[in-house]
């Protein structure tokens, strides 16, 4: 077997760029990196939302913004908006900026191809926000046998409901529990977790995660991001991260010789601490 045949072998790694790394120019720090690992045969699929953006275009249009845990109140007037600048703008900057790096990205919505469906979210708040209820594996899959990198845009379609936005972190999880992919990387302008003192959190478990949305001490944007691990180790993904896309622990994990135990690779999510992992697979044998 070859060496691409052998790294086409490998599992799907799904890749959620937060707006904040997605500047005018493509974000180029974490294009490059991702650019890198899928011309080393890497089978990525990246996930993306585009926040800031959506919401200078929503100031320009005097529509207000306004959040709920993390995720935006999509209103009828906000929603038109979401379509054209998550998956047109913002979409197409990514694209571009990967096929100028040599990789054959495909921009879609969750929507297109159907490859997810949506439900919206029930007494939330958010209006027409939803969450990922199925995943069309193959239709993913059939894209990356074919060498193509999707690019996906946080929104997805309800049967009843019509278009819905998709916090990018919880569709990030969705898709790679939906893929059973080896890897998910929730890239963001932070470190990672930190506890309540601010100190960084290289390893967070599943009970880690309720304390810290429980305790009020993740806030904001963090708490989809961490619900978002957790449906993604509920899925059995084998690893979960939460970390910086402009530092040197993406190139780390990306790289040829993936190492995983790069200083700056953030805050790794686990179902369980790492030696009680180690007992209980001890005691099944």
């Amino acid at each position: 077997m070859t060496r691409q045949a052998r790294r086409a072998r490998q599992g799907v790694t799904v890749i959620k760029v937060g707006g904040s790394l997605i500047g005018a120019d493509g974000g180029a720090p974490v294009l490059d990196r991702i650019a890198a690992a899928w011309k080393a045969g890497g089978r990525i699929v990246v996930v993306h939302g585009g926040g800031p953006e959506l919401s200078r275009w929503l100031e320009a249009l005097r529509i207000p913004s306004r959040f709920v845990r993390g995720q935006r109140v999509t209103t009828d007037a906000t929603l038109p908006v979401a379509l054209m600048v998550l998956g047109g703008l913002v979409n197409r900057r990514i694209v571009e900026g990967l096929l100028k790096r040599g990789c054959p990205a495909v921009g879609l919505t969750g929507a297109d191809g159907e490859g997810t469906e949506g439900k919206p979210l029930p007494r939330s708040g958010l209006g027409a926000v939803g969450r990922i209820a199925s995943v069309n594996a193959p239709f993913y899959r059939g894209l990356l046998a074919a060498r193509r990198l999707p690019v996906i845009a946080s929104l997805t379609l309800g049967r009843r409901s019509g278009w819905l936005n998709v916090n990018a972190d919880l569709m990030a999880g969705a898709l790679a529990a939906g893929l059973r992919a080896r890897r998910l990387l929730l890239l963001t302008d932070v470190d990672g977790v930190r506890d309540g003192d601010g100190a960084s959190l290289p390893i967070l478990t599943l009970p880690g995660i309720d304390r810290l949305i429980d305790s009020g001490v993740a806030r904001d944007g963090m708490i989809p991001k961490l619900e978002a691990c957790r449906l993604a180790l509920r899925g059995l993904v084998p690893e979960v991260r939460i970390m910086s896309g402009d530092g040197a622990g993406l190139g780390a994990l990306l790289g040829p010789r993936r190492r995983t135990n790069a200083a700056a690779a953030g805050t790794r999510l686990l179902s369980m601490k790492p030696e009680a992992k180690q007992v209980r697979l001890g005691a099944q044998r």
